[in-house]
């Protein structure tokens, strides 16, 4: 039975050593058939960590976005379709181990995330007013940026730990420094960003029997969109600037409200 070793910081050394031990660790398996099975599991079992390690690793290759990172995210995603249907078909029949379920779940999780993750930068103080982006996004987009880009909506308060704007480049990929700078200086009162692997949205939920506003959700994008009102907008979109509303005349005074995260990565 194989053990996943995600979850933890691990380096390709270590990584390799560790398919290295479990490969030569199958060797001891019975010669029963149960036995043989699992011998023969054992190279799609290394390569779907092999594939969900290096599609991690994607922005380390030399042309970012470009035509390298396109053909490994196609080769990633024909390798995981392979090694996924290897193990299935070694226990066709058969509910398939929860270990390797989880394998196969991770390696499709890491194409996701490295197909639609991005940057996010996250509210570090109190509280942040963005104001309207339209110099921002001339400058993004006269530099060259032909990526993705959500910021809050002008005007509208969000709070401490509240995500406040994502940007991502061309499939995936992380944008330049300066790119990730002039963002951070636009929003202010931000942390650094985090990688995540796609964008979420804010929603300010209402109730109206006690006067107003009283929970900031957070979301994936992909996620069941819960009510409310959204507070993150784009303004671009695959390089091209999206119209942006200008803030409300009178800016919203709010006492602090929660900052809620749905998917538990608060």
């Amino acid at each position: 039975m194989p053990t996943n070793p995600r979850g933890t910081d691990l380096t390709w050394p270590a990584l390799l050593a560790h398919w290295t031990q479990f490969a030569q660790s199958s060797l001891a398996l019975p010669k029963t058939a149960e036995g043989d099975r699992w011998r023969a599991a054992v190279p799609a079992i290394i390569g779907l960590q092999a594939v969900t390690f290096a599609l991690g690793d994607l922005d380390r290759l030399a042309d970012g976005a470009g035509g390298e990172r396109a053909l490994a995210l196609d080769k990633s995603d024909l390798l995981i379709r392979k090694h996924a249907a290897e193990l299935h078909d070694l226990w066709r029949g058969e509910p398939l181990h929860a270990e390797l379920a989880t394998l196969i779940d991770d390696a499709r999780a890491a194409l996701a995330a490295a197909r639609d993750g991005g940057m996010e930068w996250r509210v570090a103080d109190d509280r942040l007013i963005a104001e309207h982006p339209a110099d921002l996004v001339a400058a993004l987009l006269s530099a060259g940026f032909r990526g993705d880009l959500m910021l809050p909506a002008p005007g509208y308060t969000l709070f401490k730990s509240c995500p406040a704007a994502f940007a991502r480049a061309p499939l995936g990929a992380t944008p330049e420094d300066d790119v990730l700078e002039v963002v951070a200086r636009f929003l202010g009162g931000v942390g650094e960003p985090q990688r995540v692997p796609g964008p979420r949205q804010v929603y300010r939920q209402f109730d109206f029997a006690k006067g107003g506003p009283v929970r900031d959700v957070v979301v994936p994008m992909n996620a069941t969109l819960p009510a409310g009102q959204p507070l993150l907008v784009p303004a671009i979109q695959g390089g091209e600037a999206v119209p942006v509303s200008l803030p409300p005349r009178r800016l919203e005074e709010l006492a602090d409200l929660p900052v809620v995260f749905e998917d538990g990565n608060g």
